[in-house]
C-alpha cells in the first residue's frame, strides 16, 4: 500500500523559496555626471554606495574652508577676539568686507567663513589659529593625519589654486562627516543668511550661504562649496534622510548643484540590502519597508542576523551563501521525509 506523505503548506512554500531563483530587484546605473570625481557615502559608517574618481586628488577651491573650521575648533575658543590684519582684509576673491583694525569673534569669523566663504575671515583665523599661513597649513595637514586622509595636502586656508593644495573626492567626505559632528560647524553649514555688524563705513555686511540646495532639495542639511578656474565647480553635501546621513561629494563640475542633486536621487530611489533580501519572504509594505508583525516567529529569529549594511550598497552575498538562507533549507531538510531527500520520518 502506497503510504502518502502530507506535507504542510508552509513546508512546500519553503522548498519552493529554496528551488526557485531569487530575484532580486535590479540596481539601476548611477547618473550621468558631468562631474569629473564624485562619492556618496553614509555619514556613520563612512561606507560609500557610489563612487567615481573617488581616490583622485584633485584642488578643492574653498570646500578647503571646511577643514579650516575643523584645524580653528580644535585650537580656539569661539567668543576669543580677534584683532584683523591688513593682509587678511587685502587677501581678495570672496570676501566678508573685513578692515584691517576691527576686533572680530571666532564665533563670527567662523561663520563668515562657512555661510559666506569668506577668503579674508579663513585668513584671519589662520594668522590667529597658526601664527601665519604656513603655521596654520602644518595644523591642517596634521588633522588630515588625524582622519586618516590618504590624497590630501594643505598649504592654505582658503582654498586659492596652488598645486600643492589638494584633496580627493573620498577624503572630502571624511571632512565632511567631521563637521557633521560638529554641532556649531554643522549648524553654521545649514545657516542660510546671517548680519554681521557693519563695517566701519556703516554698510551692511549680510552673508547668503553659496550652497543653493539649501531649502531648495528636501533634506539637505550643508555643507560647502567651491570653485576656481582650476578645481572647476565642487560641492560637499549632506543630506538627512529616513534618520540616516548621506555625505555627496562632486568635484570638476560644470554645475555641481545638478549633480549633487542626481546623485541624491539616485541613492534615496534605491532599496536597501535588509528589503531586497526579504522581498521574496514578505509582501512589500508601504512602499517596500518590511512590516515586522507580518513576519513569523521563525523568520523574525531569521532577521536578526542579517548583516547591517548601509541602504543600497552595491555588493550583495549571493543568497545560497547567506546565513538566513543556509538556516532555512537545514530546518526544512530536517522536517522532510526521507523519501523527499530530509532527515524526518
Amino acid at each position: 500500500m502506497m503510504i502518502k506523505h502530507r506535507m504542510p503548506l508552509a513546508f512546500l512554500a519553503a522548498i519552493s523559496l529554496i528551488a526557485a531563483p531569487v530575484r532580486f530587484p535590479a540596481t539601476p546605473e548611477p547618473p550621468e555626471l558631468t562631474a569629473e570625481a564624485w562619492i556618496v557615502v553614509d555619514a556613520e559608517s563612512g561606507s560609500a554606495f557610489a563612487e567615481f574618481n573617488a581616490d583622485e586628488a584633485r584642488p578643492m577651491a574653498s570646500v578647503t574652508k571646511l577643514m579650516t573650521a575643523l584645524v580653528v575648533r580644535d585650537h580656539a575658543d569661539l567668543e576669543t577676539r580677534v584683532r584683523i590684519s591688513m593682509t587678511a582684509a587685502d587677501v581678495g576673491e570672496a570676501e566678508i568686507g573685513l578692515v584691517g583694525g576691527e576686533v572680530w569673534s571666532v564665533r563670527d569669523l567662523l561663520a563668515a567663513v562657512l555661510v559666506r566663504s569668506g577668503n579674508d575671515a579663513a585668513y584671519a583665523l589662520a594668522e590667529h589659529v597658526g601664527g601665519d599661513l604656513a603655521g596654520f597649513a602644518e595644523l591642517m595637514n596634521e588633522k588630515a593625519v588625524e582622519l586618516g586622509l590618504e590624497n590630501s595636502r594643505f598649504v592654505n586656508p582658503h582654498g586659492l589654486d596652488s598645486d600643492e593644495h589638494y584633496t580627493s573626492a573620498r577624503d572630502l567626505s571624511v571632512i565632511g562627516a567631521a563637521v557633521l559632528d560638529d554641532p556649531v560647524l554643522a549648524q553654521l553649514t545649514r545657516t542660510r543668511i546671517v548680519r554681521f555688524k557693519p563695517a566701519p563705513t556703516g554698510n551692511d555686511r549680510i552673508a547668503g550661504n553659496t550652497n543653493l540646495l539649501l531649502g531648495r532639495y528636501p533634506g539637505v542639511v550643508g555643507l560647502k562649496t567651491g570653485y576656481t578656474g582650476k578645481a572647476g565647480r565642487v560641492l560637499v553635501s549632506a543630506a538627512e534622510s529616513e534618520g540616516r546621513t548621506l555625505v555627496t561629494v562632486v568635484m570638476g563640475s560644470e554645475n555641481h548643484f545638478d549633480d549633487t542633486a542626481a546623485l541624491l536621487d539616485y541613492i534615496l530611489a534605491r532599496s536597501s540590502v535588509r528589503d531586497r533580501f526579504l522581498a521574496p519572504l514578505v509582501d512589500e509594505e508601504g512602499g517596500g519597508g518590511v512590516v515586522a508583525s507580518d513576519l513569523d516567529s521563525e523568520t523574525k529569529l531569521l532577521v536578526k542576523t542579517l548583516p547591517e549594511l548601509p541602504t543600497g550598497a552595491d555588493k550583495t552575498t549571493p543568497w545560497g551563501e547567506t546565513p538566513g538562507s543556509q538556516a532555512i533549507a537545514q530546518m526544512v531538510k530536517g522536517m522532510l521525509p526521507v523519501t523527499l531527500g530530509g532527515g524526518g520520518g
